[in-house]
């Protein structure tokens, strides 16, 4: 049968019906090449035994296909590296994206990645019990600085990691839906590694990442990482074009993204209604009711921006309840990005 294993990769992305997924696919990867991915796992070895095929260059052949995004390996091994299809369409999606190379197939490509987040991935089910990511605040109006955690600082995650890779943020690449900066995306230590071996992105120093940090704040991105105690990413996020923030703002999933620890709250006293607030919130929570500015704590994902802006200093975050904060268990989505070819 004609396509069947390029149609294989999109029924374990979970889309086989999608029409753009399949045409990107189409675009991105050969049928033969596909049947190499649908036998994965395996290391070259096994698969060159397992295919009939010769050992070295299926090892070359997959190393190419780790270079362009298209696999991943999951382990180092004494019989080389093992590779896999990662079958999770989200982060297929951003190692794809993430590739300026891929810019060769024009606009109508990037077309497409918008079409299928748009009209499939957007609609995925997302688990309350675990998120992949998590809201990181801007920290300076935080009532009591003492419960602020090292992963929940920018300044302290981009501090404490070893390697930083800057990028282009995959998702304004995808959705082109404004003039906010492209490249804001810190990969981090495991992550930077990842980018570097496959030469992407743009390697620099704690200071310049702090200075993207401030740029992106100062244009009312909101800061973003993996859900984990040891953050291997800090993306600087729109709602009109993140995977996750748009899918909150504009098409009002749930469980998207985890909340900070924290809330912004108004002090009526000090506000002088400018409305400087209500412009800069991304979700809603803030509106001006009887002539005061007031935000609804349970609409409020704790960015902090509205609290930076603040010409008075009337707002501050404060801890949210305890049931209320979800854990820091979802490392998940950044783990396959941590392993690169030994020779690298």
């Amino acid at each position: 049968m004609e396509n069947v294993f390029i149609n294989q990769l999109a029924e374990r992305l979970g889309y086989p019906a999608s029409q753009p997924l399949l045409a990107i696919l189409h675009k991105i990867v050969s049928e033969s090449e596909a049947q190499w991915m649908v036998n994965l796992p395996a290391t070259p070895r096994d698969l060159a035994l397992k295919m009939k095929l010769d050992e070295a260059g299926t090892a070359a052949g997959l190393e190419d296909l780790f270079m362009r995004g298209l696999v991943l390996i999951a382990d180092q091994t004494v019989a080389g590296p093992l590779y896999v299809f990662d079958a999770n369409p989200g982060r297929f999606m951003d190692m794809i994206l993430i590739d300026p190379r891929y810019k060769v197939h024009g606009q109508e490509f990037y077309d497409l990645w918008r079409d299928f987040y748009n009209q499939d991935l957007v609609y995925k089910p997302h688990s309350a019990e675990r998120f992949s990511f998590r809201i990181v605040p801007v920290n300076e109006k935080i009532e009591d600085k003492r419960s602020i955690l090292p992963q929940e600082q920018a300044e302290m995650i981009v501090r404490n990691a070893k390697r930083i890779v800057v990028q282009e943020c995959p998702c304004r690449v995808r959705e082109r839906e404004c003039d906010n900066p492209l490249e804001v995306c810190l990969a981090l230590d495991q992550t930077a590694e990842y980018n570097l071996s496959r030469n992407l992105g743009r390697e620099i120093g704690t200071q310049e990442a702090l200075q993207i940090v401030a740029q992106a704040e100062k244009a009312g991105l909101i800061h973003e990482t993996d859900n984990t105690e040891r953050p291997t990413v800090l993306c600087n996020c729109c709602t009109c074009c993140c995977v996750f923030l748009k899918a909150i703002a504009v098409y009002q999933q749930t469980n998207v993204v985890s909340k900070s620890r924290y809330f912004a709250q108004i002090d009526p006293q000090e506000c002088v209604v400018c409305g400087a607030c209500l412009e800069r919130c991304h979700f809603g929570a803030i509106a001006q009711e009887n002539g005061e500015m007031v935000i609804e704590a349970q609409r409020c994902y704790g960015c902090g921006l509205c609290s930076s802006i603040c010409p008075s200093d009337a707002i501050t975050l404060r801890m949210r309840d305890v049931e209320e904060i979800a854990p820091f268990n979802g490392g998940e989505f950044m783990k396959g990005m941590t392993k690169v070819p030994v020779h690298r």
